[in-house]
C-alpha cells in the first residue's frame, strides 16, 4: 500500500508544480490570439485594400508580419501600425515587396 500512496503523492506534487506553467501558457496563447487579431484589424483599417496579402502572427507579445506589399512605404506603415497595438512588445517584418522589373 505504501507504493501507490507514494506514486499518488509524487503525481500531486508534479501537478501542483506544473499547474501555474500550464495556466500561464494557456493565458499567453489566448492573449497572443487577441493581439494577433487586434494587429490584423489595425493593419487592415490603416492600409485598406493594400493589406489584403498581409497576415500577422503573434508569439509572447511579438508580432510577425508576413506577405507581399507594393513598396517600402507600405512595409513601414504596417510595422508602425502593428507597433502601436496595445500588448505588442516587438514587431518583425517578413513582408516582401513586389518587383515590377523583368529580369
Amino acid at each position: 500500500m505504501q507504493r501507490p500512496l507514494t506514486h499518488l503523492a509524487a503525481s500531486t506534487v508534479l501537478a501542483i508544480a506544473a499547474g501555474p506553467l500550464m495556466v500561464a501558457s494557456s493565458m499567453a496563447s489566448t492573449s497572443d490570439e487577441a493581439l494577433q487579431s487586434s494587429a490584423q484589424e489595425a493593419i487592415n483599417q490603416s492600409l485598406g485594400y493594400r493589406a489584403k496579402s498581409i497576415t500577422v502572427t503573434a508569439e509572447n507579445g511579438t508580432l510577425i508580419l508576413h506577405g507581399w506589399v507594393n513598396g517600402a512605404r507600405q512595409v513601414s506603415q504596417a510595422r508602425t501600425v502593428a507597433s502601436t497595438v496595445p500588448g505588442a512588445t516587438d514587431v518583425y517584418s517578413h513582408l516582401r515587396i513586389w518587383s515590377t522589373f523583368a529580369e
